[in-house]
């Protein structure tokens, strides 16, 4: 992966592309169905004129259908409350997460000068590295990291989670999980979810291998990949670790820009064709809304 920014970027663009795209779909339908009423009859009346007011398509060539057109309009406004409330709800129990394992590892770490950067650097005997937000402690060390590491090595370690801290990854990964994640029975969710994290690491990976090297960050991962998995003190959805799925081959051997170029084209044509959709249905809905009706009137 040549860009593994851009990549997060329009990752979770398309994810945020296509909860919008799935409820223009229930919009669009709600211009072209005509179904029996269920509200009152002045409350359909209004509804019924703002359909008019923002639809495209002449209302004699409704079809004629048993589902309620009210229906349609409510499905995608309660999936958004419903996403919305699930996120929040995500989103602070992440939190609270992030705080009590920054509280844990106050506890049993002190601030030191590490390479020139700050760092927590814990009394744990094992050889680990990870970040948390820079607020909640930044980049985190062992003493068993400093034992096993040379300096070169540590500087790679160093710098990689420097790029997390600093990139705002841990921003990346939040949304990942309080939007993304819930929904991760869908395909598309699922493969965003799993992708993310790992052009993250490629992302720090690609920073410190610029400031440090790529055989000493090649020899720092090779040295950090049999310990973190079995004895990772942290949750693995709150941190970012230095060590993780097998990125060597990225930095040794990068993809060739013709192997990616086919999924780049693919990923594009799909931000563009989900917000194609959002505007041209949300964009009438919301017109109409701003105006208050007076279309129909």
């Amino acid at each position: 992966m040549r860009a593994p920014r851009a990549a997060v970027t329009l990752l979770l663009a398309v994810g945020a592309l296509w909860l919008v795209a799935a409820a223009a779909l229930s919009l669009l339908l709600a211009w072209v169905l005509s179904g029996p009423t269920v509200l009152p009859s002045g409350m359909a009346g209004v509804c019924q004129r703002c359909l008019d007011a923002s639809s495209p398509f002449p209302a004699v060539d409704l079809v004629d259908t048993v589902v309620p057109v009210a229906l349609l309009i409510a499905l995608p406004v309660a999936g958004a409350l419903v996403l919305v409330a699930t996120a929040i709800f995500r989103g602070v129990r992440r939190l609270r997460a992030t705080r009590a394992t920054a509280r844990d590892i106050a506890a049993r770490a002190d601030s030191r000068i590490v390479g020139g950067h700050r760092v927590m650097l814990t009394r744990d005997l094992r050889p680990t590295a990870f970040s948390l937000p820079h607020r909640h402690g930044g980049i985190v060390l062992s003493r068993g990291l400093l034992e096993v590491l040379h300096p070169d090595e540590l500087a790679a370690v160093i710098a990689h989670e420097r790029e997390h801290v600093h990139g705002r990854h841990h921003l990346a990964l939040g949304v990942l999980e309080t939007v993304i994640a819930p929904l991760h029975r869908l395909p598309l969710m699922s493969a965003i979810r799993n992708a993310v994290p790992l052009y993250l690491e490629i992302a720090a990976d690609r920073a410190a291998s610029r400031r440090a090297g790529t055989p000493a960050l090649a020899s720092a991962l090779l040295k950090l990949g049999g310990t973190v998995g079995a004895h990772a003190p942290t949750p693995h959805r709150v941190v970012l670790h230095a060590a993780g799925p097998d990125r060597i081959g990225h930095l040794v051997s990068p993809a060739r820009i013709g192997a990616s170029l086919v999924p780049a084209i693919a990923l594009g044509a799909a931000t563009a064709a989900f917000a194609l959709m959002a505007v041209v249905v949300h964009g009438p809905y919301l017109s109409v809304i701003l105006t208050g009706c007076r279309l129909a009137t």
